[in-house]
């Protein structure tokens, strides 16, 4: 892919060791073409404890001379989101290839996507509501839908029901993570030994 335009989005949450772990590898390539930004961000002050931001930053996320945007920039919740959703629309219409690594939630959430929340129903790329435990500010599935690869990254016991509920066919808006089928391409990591999600 040298020369090409790369657009990375990156969850926060439980996924961050593995965000890390790969900014590490990247380390000391040339990664002027990359653009990073995340799928979704608990809306707040800059730098507030909840940040997915914040977090990646405190754990050892770093890409230097990779093109960095972050969601939060001090304005309200709906300045942010109307920013956010400018920079997804600009970002995948100037990207040659488009990666999004998501998170997905035990809930089946996926990136800020909760069930039955707004979110489920947005058309713009981006969308901020408040939910049951954060202000969200998350991409949609519009903008999920336009990745070129999905990547996911599910491990740990918690994570069982939303890998069960991947199996099955159910409603987008109880279960947000059923757009993985939807997608161009979709990978997905577990750590079910020996077992296949379809």
């Amino acid at each position: 892919m040298d020369g090409e335009r790369i657009l990375w989005s990156i969850p926060g949450g439980s996924s961050t060791p593995v965000v890390v772990a790969v900014s590490k590898q990247l380390q000391g390539k040339e990664l002027s073409n990359l653009t990073v930004t995340l799928s979704d961000e608990r809306y707040g002050p800059v730098g507030h404890a909840d940040s997915n931001w914040l977090q990646l930053n405190r754990a050892g996320f770093n890409l230097p001379g990779a093109n960095l945007i972050p969601v939060l920039d001090g304005g309200s919740l709906r300045s942010t989101v109307k920013r956010f959703d400018k920079i997804l629309t600009r970002e995948i219409k100037n990207a040659d290839y488009r990666l999004g690594f998501l998170g997905i939630g035990p809930d089946s959430h996926i990136a800020g996507i909760k069930p039955g929340s707004p979110a489920t129903a947005a058309k713009a790329m981006a969308i901020g509501y408040g939910g049951d435990d954060y202000t969200r500010i998350t991409m949609t599935f519009p903008a999920i839908k336009q990745m070129d690869t999905i990547v996911i990254y599910l491990a740990g016991e918690a994570k069982q029901p939303a890998i069960e509920a991947l199996a099955k066919d159910a409603p987008l808006d109880e279960v947000p993570s059923q757009i993985l089928k939807k997608v161009k391409e979709a990978v997905i990591f577990n750590d079910r030994d020996g077992e296949t999600i379809t």
